[in-house]
């Protein structure tokens, strides 16, 4: 392993916790565990189940610690699965298709990079635009990319091993029991510590990627949007508060970002995307600083962000790179710690409360159009694999005061007029009500989840309400 690797990840794991305490990027969770663990194979997973058994502890786990969500929170021990990071590729005969087998703290930008040297070179089809996120992460949370086609990442999973209470390790699949593996696809790690899991991938591929800004009122027309995401592989849609000239909403632009697949060769080679991630590094490094000015002053919002929308966003481009490259496009968003909550579906008017000088929205509003999933509990579930989802979140810097009650507000307009359900791995828990509301929506769904938790761990070892 190189230094570069080493010194990562103990750069990463020195941002989420210390020999006692954890918390996640967002900072919005933390927990002081009786223990924290970093297995390094399967030997330390098993001991550290018989252990749990023994001192009678709850056990959570935690990768890189982008979940806002309470998942990883505990009294017990805490299990940081991030030295877990071997990676396998294989092709599968039965399915006539590359697979690779990732270990549990395996980060996206590890995966692309062994992909991309593989003969062929391969690559996921869609993924979260973080790198800096695990595997095991992005699946047992049911995160999504913004693939038109696909539905939650969790989708191309078609295997995993998994230590469960008993201190076994256990195979699930579509093969050995396909109800089972709907449970373990999107899991919230109730079913035990993940060890491996197996994803389908592709050979590498790549696109169009098109960044336009239309005004607000020439492209909110149904059939653009439709057009959009049945001409694209993807489609993803960005408000940016306050972007034009004299303040005026009547003018306010939209970010449309488009990726098309080609057969076309790159325009841009890897030497110029790797010096334009670390020019965005250097960028949101900054932007973070200015971010903390308008916490300080909330009435800077409206000017600061008109500036930054200016200097960094506004650039219309069409370039053609690897997907990779346009899945992963935006770099050094761990810079800028912010809030984040997402539902599986319109904003706000950000000028009316702006007229009462309150700013909740300083990042942006965005959505992502995605297929249906078949997973026991995915927020996008839908017995119709052609339905589609909008997936809408918003985003403001950490310490934005009012973003808690203004994303009151939209959740609880999005849940009574569109049934919308959260994104498990955002934030939602002080969304009043949302418990019931949620277990009301996934129904017998959750009675299926909790038979198969119920086999696999029976005194629930690994949940924690706390």
């Amino acid at each position: 392993m190189s230094f570069i690797k080493n010194f990562y990840k103990i750069f990463n794991n020195f941002e989420h916790f210390s020999e006692k305490e954890w918390h996640n990027w967002g900072e919005n969770q933390k927990c002081t565990p009786d223990e924290i663990f970093r297995p390094a194979n399967l030997d330390d997973l098993k001991n550290i189940v018989k252990k749990a058994k023994e001192k009678n502890k709850k056990i959570r786990c935690a990768a890189a610690g982008h979940t806002w969500s309470s998942l990883s929170v505990t009294n017990g021990y805490l299990v940081i699965v991030t030295d877990l990071d071997a990676i396998e590729i294989q092709y599968n005969e039965r399915l006539k298709a590359w697979t690779v087998t990732t270990e549990a703290g395996v980060y996206l930008k590890d995966l692309d990079e062994k992909l991309r040297k593989h003969d062929p070179p391969l690559t996921m089809d869609a993924a979260v635009v973080l790198n800096t996120v695990t595997t095991s992460g992005i699946v047992s949370t049911g995160c999504h990319g913004a693939r038109c086609a696909n539905s939650t990442i969790p989708e191309k999973v078609i295997s995993f091993q998994i230590v469960t209470a008993d201190g076994e390790l256990r195979e699930f699949s579509d093969e050995v029991d396909p109800v089972e593996m709907s449970a373990a696809r999107i899991s919230f790690g109730l079913l035990g510590i993940i060890y491996k899991l197996t994803f389908i991938v592709e050979p590498m591929f790549n696109l169009i990627v098109k960044d336009t800004f239309p005004t607000i009122s020439d492209y909110w027309k149904p059939e653009n949007l439709k057009n959009d995401v049945l001409t694209n592989d993807s489609v993803e849609v960005f408000y940016w508060p306050f972007n034009t000239a004299g303040l005026n909403e009547k003018d306010n632009k939209l970010w449309v970002k488009t990726c098309k697949r080609t057969n076309l060769n790159v325009t841009e080679n890897q030497i110029e995307e790797q010096f334009g991630s670390a020019f965005q590094n250097l960028e949101l490094e900054f932007g973070d600083r200015v971010y903390q000015h308008i916490v300080k002053f909330p009435e800077s919002t409206p000017y600061i962000t008109y500036f930054l929308f200016k200097a960094g966003i506004e650039h219309e481009s069409e370039k053609i790179i690897q997907a990779p490259d346009a899945i992963h496009y935006q770099n050094g968003i761990d810079h800028v710690p912010c809030m984040d909550l997402e539902f599986a579906i319109k904003i706000n008017n950000i000028y009316e409360l702006a007229a009462d000088k309150k700013y909740p929205l300083n990042i942006a509003a965005e959505f992502r159009i995605n297929k249906a999933s078949k997973c026991l509990l995915a927020s996008t579930y839908d017995e119709n694999p052609d339905t589609y989802y909008c997936l809408l979140e918003i985003l403001s810097i950490n310490g934005t005061q009012g973003f808690l009650d203004f994303s009151i507000e939209l959740s609880e307009r999005w849940m009574k007029k569109y049934n919308a359900q959260p994104h498990w791995g955002k934030m939602w828990e002080h969304v009043p009500g949302i418990i019931p509301y949620v277990r009301k929506h996934l129904g017998k769904r959750v009675n299926e989840f909790e038979k198969v938790r119920a086999k696999y761990d029976p005194d629930k070892l690994f949940f924690d309400n706390k």
